[in-house]
């Protein structure tokens, strides 16, 4: 951990820890939203740094693409019906790799695998560097994916994907991103390979101005509680740019009238097979003055609002994440 980062912990933890008088504590709540939010921040920050400079490592491989070919051993990895190092037998050093049906040129793919070989331990490393990190990978629109750390590939991935189709492929692409730049998906979805519900920081790499592969780093929705929203005791809720419920405290998305939470926790009800992300959107709430709040949040940006619904009353102090385009809301119940 950084001394910026161990700074910004330390000040969230004397936020949480000091008693004061009813006006003292409404500010202190609000200066502990900005706290949880800048540290988000700082550390998403990070991110989107440690991927760009992974793909200035790879646009080195592709200068360097003939003497790294020549030298490659390509006995590390065996594929057997288009996947290499699936688990439960993976090399835990190795990503696994996928090949699509769809992939235009054998000879093609089999190349870009031998030259991204020597990312095995890059991916790793971040892996291991970035508590956060649920996944580190890249996808080639030569229909490849490579992603570490391995996964059961065979039971997971369907033969015949089309890599560019999905949406950590295309909005990196020059359409959705012409700036180039390192990017959010800014809508949870559900990863293909397994790991539930991720938002995804992707990166286009361009060799001679051709979009030729993707990075990607993911981030679970059971990542982003058990990091960051299990070391606070407020009641916090993150919400995407549609209004849909990134993560939360499981008190403040009951009250926000979204549907029962099994056992009680969000983290296990994203990972039943009943879970549909639609259904935790604040605009399809069964209450009309939460689908108002929402509004006023994403559309209007105000940050300080109350609610009464029947019975429940609270206010809610909400903070945007700006690179990543969430709002954080913290729910006082009076």
């Amino acid at each position: 951990m950084d001394f910026k980062r161990f700074l910004q912990l330390l000040f969230l933890f004397t936020v949480l820890s000091c008693s004061e008088t009813n006006k003292e504590k409404i500010e202190d709540n609000s200066l502990e939203l900005t706290s949880f939010v800048r540290l988000l921040e700082y550390d998403l920050d990070n991110l989107e740094k440690e991927i760009i400079a992974l793909g200035d490592t790879i646009q080195y491989l592709f200068r360097h693409r003939d003497s790294i070919l020549i030298n490659s051993d390509r006995s590390i990895y065996q594929f057997e019906n288009g996947i290499a190092n699936s688990l439960p037998d993976a090399d835990i050093n190795l990503s696994t790799l996928y090949i699509s049906t769809l992939a235009p040129s054998k000879e093609e793919v089999m190349d870009l695998v031998y030259l991204t070989n020597p990312l095995d331990p890059i991916f790793k490393n971040i892996f291991e560097k970035y508590e956060v990190v649920a996944q580190v990978y890249l996808n080639s629109n030569r229909q490849m994916n490579r992603l570490y750390p391995p996964f059961e590939a065979i039971d997971a991935l369907e033969s015949d994907l089309d890599i560019p189709t999905f949406n950590f492929y295309y909005e990196a692409d020059e359409v959705h991103n012409p700036d180039r730049k390192a990017t959010w998906v800014r809508e949870i979805y559900i990863d293909p390979a397994g790991r539930g519900w991720v938002v995804s920081l992707i990166y286009p790499v361009y060799v001679e101005d051709e979009l030729m592969m993707v990075l990607g780093f993911d981030i679970t929705a059971n990542d982003l509680i058990e990091i960051y929203l299990n070391n606070t005791s407020r009641n916090l809720v993150i919400i995407d740019a549609t209004g849909t419920v990134v993560a939360g405290k499981s008190k403040g998305i009951e009250a926000l009238s979204l549907p029962p939470l099994k056992n009680h926790t969000y983290t296990q009800t994203i990972t039943s097979d009943s879970y549909r992300v639609e259904d935790f959107n604040l605009f399809r709430s069964k209450s009309i003055s939460v689908r108002k709040i929402a509004s006023r949040i994403i559309l209007s940006e105000e940050e300080k609002l109350t609610m009464k619904d029947g019975e429940d009353s609270f206010r809610l102090n909400v903070r945007k994440v700006d690179n990543i385009g969430w709002y954080v809301l913290d729910l006082i119940f009076e």
